[in-house]
């Protein structure tokens, strides 16, 4: 085959590859909302899609064996992952992440941030932290964590400020912007994209015509070097844009590595050595357990711990048919922020269990109807009406779905705590202006009944 035809034929390919790269990311990124969307009552059987979505990423595998202190059954995902990455670099960055679908329709721009950038790798460090201390915190960032949650609070009517934030910075420095310094499973697969064993690499016949960066959507390009870093994402524009062809996919030990592709210097490693010592010690100062009673979701862990598990992903709030999973405000302090709770006198919980079934993390666990435990009713009788004025109302009885809620011999109520699941539903339908009877988290701070 001659050198025309050679050219025709690696061009139709990057014609079919172009196109692929254009609807995958963007078929993924609906698909993702679609499934999303049909987060609730009843729950769909496609909605496991976006479980196992967010199990593609490594972080998730790590906040679980953390958690577990084994491997989980689709604990192969992430590891596939990782080895197409130190194949071929990127590949889930530039074609499956959905936030990366997003961000790829923002025109490109070459506005890059010397010391964000810099310290990118110091601030995955940071992370890794947090996340191997105890918090899932860190996982908030992560794709699929921070899609659900900023989507639930567009769903909630509220201003989705992270999402605005991606889309503004990614507008005025570049589109992954967002992918190549703050995304913490970016960031990972940067960092094991630098050993991949294919990656692009610029001819030394190169022209310096810097024709490929203007299309480079996350400015991994230096022809200057000849090289191509490890932000590569595999969209192949440069391949496609470069006049003379100069640009080429090889195997590492053809491709030119030089000190753009180095580890951290000396300083760089002494300064991030600072910054994760004091991180390290102030972290727990920051993620101490709240002492605010708050009703969690049914089948949800300890406290302590749920603070720790809770990723803030949203999905249980925007599965909630009653729409009794509220989040809690930051005023209520950093360690609570986001997490679900329960606000019985606003609604009641359902019980539908829909919680359990979407909860990425392990911070809401699937038990069974008659193991919940979410808190205990208690009845004040100087304000209950049967009591004070001997009016008949049993409107908090009429609306426990446990049968909880007892009479004795004279027709007065009274909570019969072996039977209460702390649903909400008495307190709800309390009719006075400051409830009688109220539900109250147990002191244990366990959310669902033991085994024994």
């Amino acid at each position: 085959m001659g050198k025309i035809e050679c050219e025709k034929s690696l061009n139709m390919k990057l014609s079919v590859i172009r196109i692929l790269h254009r609807f995958l990311p963007v078929s993924i990124f609906v698909i993702t909302i679609i499934v999303f969307w049909r987060h609730q009552y009843p729950l769909p059987s496609d909605a496991v899609l976006l479980l196992w979505f967010s199990r593609l990423d490594p972080l998730l595998l790590l906040a679980e064996w953390r958690n577990t202190g084994s491997l989980p059954e689709w604990f192969w995902l992430p590891l596939i992952l990782i080895g197409i990455t130190m194949l071929f670099g990127r590949l889930f960055c530039g074609w499956i992440c959905p936030v990366g679908g997003l961000l790829a329709q923002i025109p490109s721009r070459q506005h890059n941030i010397d010391l964000l950038y810099k310290g990118r790798y110091i601030w995955l460090a940071l992370v890794l932290l947090v996340l191997i201390s105890g918090s899932n915190w860190a996982l908030i960032l992560t794709p699929f964590h921070i899609f659900t949650e900023e989507f639930t609070r567009m769903w909630q009517g509220k201003i989705p400020w992270v999402l605005g934030g991606m889309l503004l910075t990614s507008t005025l420095f570049y589109p992954r912007f967002w992918c190549n310094n703050i995304c913490p499973t970016g960031l990972l697969l940067a960092s094991l994209s630098r050993i991949r064993l294919f990656r692009l690499f610029v001819n030394n016949e190169c022209s310096n015509c810097m024709v490929c960066t203007k299309g480079c959507h996350s400015v991994a390009i230096n022809p200057s070097e000849r090289t191509i870093s490890e932000d590569c994402m595999l969209c192949l524009r440069c391949m496609r844009n470069c006049p003379k062809g100069e640009i080429k996919l090889s195997r590492l030990e053809k491709a030119k590595v030089t000190s753009y592709e180095m580890m951290l210097s000396r300083r760089q490693f002494f300064k991030g050595g600072v910054v994760l010592t004091v991180a390290g010690a102030t972290w727990p100062l920051l993620t101490s357990a709240s002492s605010i009673g708050v009703i969690r979701p049914p089948g949800a862990v300890p406290e302590t711990e749920f603070l720790m598990l809770c990723s803030r992903c949203g999905r249980c709030l925007k599965v909630c048919p009653a729409e009794c999973l509220v989040p809690m405000p930051i005023e209520y302090g950093f360690t609570a922020f986001l997490t679900p709770r329960i606000i019985p006198r606003q609604a009641k919980c359902e019980l539908c269990m829909l919680c359990q079934e979407v909860c990425p993390t392990g911070a809401i666990n699937k038990v069974p109807l008659e193991k919940v435990k979410m808190g205990t009713a208690y009845l004040d009788n100087k304000k209950c009406l049967v009591y004070t004025e001997q009016k008949i109302c049993l409107l908090c009885r009429e609306q426990c779905p446990a049968h909880a809620i007892e009479v004795d011999d004279r027709d007065r109520p009274y909570v019969n705590s072996n039977l209460c699941l702390g649903c909400g539903g008495c307190e709800k339908g309390c009719p006075l202006s400051e409830a009688a009877i109220v539900v109250q988290p147990n002191k244990d701070s366990w959310r669902y009944k033991d085994e024994n």
